[in-house]
């Protein structure tokens, strides 16, 4: 039986993309794909900015600057670190991040901003059926004291860089600790606040033994969305068949 679900999985997702490229074709006529820095092909679903009108769907529109293509999710910069037109899937990193493994997200993005499935979706395409997710949630805790936990990494050694422009923490001290991996509400301790949520689509082999840097090279790395949910308002017969 899992066996024929997997192979209707497959052939679905074969008629999905065939469908995908005839309505580029027919709502991109003449359209050439466009490129920027590290992402040599733009086409359809997206576009750049400066893409004629009638190129690529306005959803999913993407700005080059500076030769990085970025775009805005939840009012927030974001760079696009690769795109996977077979997966249907769109890498992304914070705009703000460094080559520092002090240098932490300024924003929350997490899997509570995607609830409504467009134009991006947090679950992988061939395992939607499960609700697998594409990504790691990372959280960034402070407390006003010392916490001896296996579950939490500190990071109070960069100095509270990410509480340093935060003015409601500017005059208390603060203990700040990471953690990959969902956190149960019993993990977070009395007078601790959680302070910040992230994604990353890094493979860990190992969420309960990371250092600092690994963390860093995850969220430079980046997190993955889907649009496959956005094929629904496209293909809405194929896509609940």
């Amino acid at each position: 039986m899992l066996r024929e679900i997997f192979l209707l999985e497959c052939l679905s997702a074969l008629i999905i993309v065939q469908l995908l490229q005839t309505s580029s074709a027919s709502h991109n006529n003449q359209c050439n794909s466009s490129s920027c820095g590290k992402i040599p092909i733009i086409s359809y679903p997206f576009r750049l900015k400066e893409d004629p009108k009638h190129c690529g769907d306005s959803s999913y529109e993407l700005v080059c600057e500076n030769n990085t293509a970025s775009l805005y999710l939840n009012s927030n910069k974001y760079h696009v670190q690769a795109i996977d037109y077979l997966n249907f899937t769109i890498r992304f990193a914070g705009s703000a991040l460094k080559n520092d493994s002090c240098s932490f997200p300024q924003y929350s993005l997490s899997r509570y901003n995607f609830y409504n499935n467009y134009p991006y979706s947090m679950y992988n395409l061939t395992k939607s059926e499960y609700f697998a997710e594409l990504n790691w949630p990372i959280t960034f805790m402070s407390c006003p004291y010392p916490v001896n936990s296996s579950l939490f990494l500190e990071t109070s050694h960069c100095d509270n860089r990410f509480y340093a422009s935060n003015a409601s923490y500017s005059s208390t001290r603060r203990y700040t600790y990471v953690k990959v991996g969902d956190l149960n509400v019993s993990d977070v301790r009395d007078m601790c606040s959680i302070d910040l949520i992230v994604m990353t689509s890094w493979p860990f082999k190992d969420v309960n033994n990371i250092s600092l840097s690994e963390i860093h090279g995850s969220l430079i790395y980046g997190f993955e969305l889907s649009w496959y949910a956005g094929l629904r308002q496209f293909f809405p017969s194929v896509i609940t068949a």
